[in-house]
């Protein structure tokens, strides 16, 4: 018998999506000059939506105080499946790094009132 290649079966694909840990991140990305974005997703038994966004905080937190500098949100918010009945299971966190005393740290960012 021939073998195939190039084919995944569904059934193959969940299992080693199963064995993730049912948690994703890609890590802190550029999302434009001088703009970070950071993704968390979290499954409903590891906390789903509120897990995301407190491991997404903490990432683009950590990336920050790592130069020195403070985090300053841009927009932040929950993401996922909005029909899901287990509500946002993802986070996803756009900031800038900047020094303590910038003034522009001080005003409230666009898209969060």
């Amino acid at each position: 018998m021939g073998r195939r290649t190039g084919m995944i079966r569904p059934a193959g694909l969940m299992a080693v999506f199963g064995l993730g840990g049912c948690a994703a991140t890609i890590g802190v990305q550029p999302a434009g000059p001088g703009v970070w974005a950071v993704s968390e997703m979290r499954a409903p038994v590891l906390g789903g939506g509120p897990a995301a966004q407190d491991a997404a905080l903490r990432e683009a937190n950590g990336f920050c105080a790592r130069q020195g500098l403070v985090f300053v949100p841009v927009r932040m918010g929950p993401g996922g499946n909005p029909y899901s009945p287990y509500g946002p299971v993802s986070f996803t966190a756009t900031f800038r790094c900047l020094a303590a005393n910038d003034p522009a740290g001080q005003r409230l960012p666009a898209g969060n009132s």
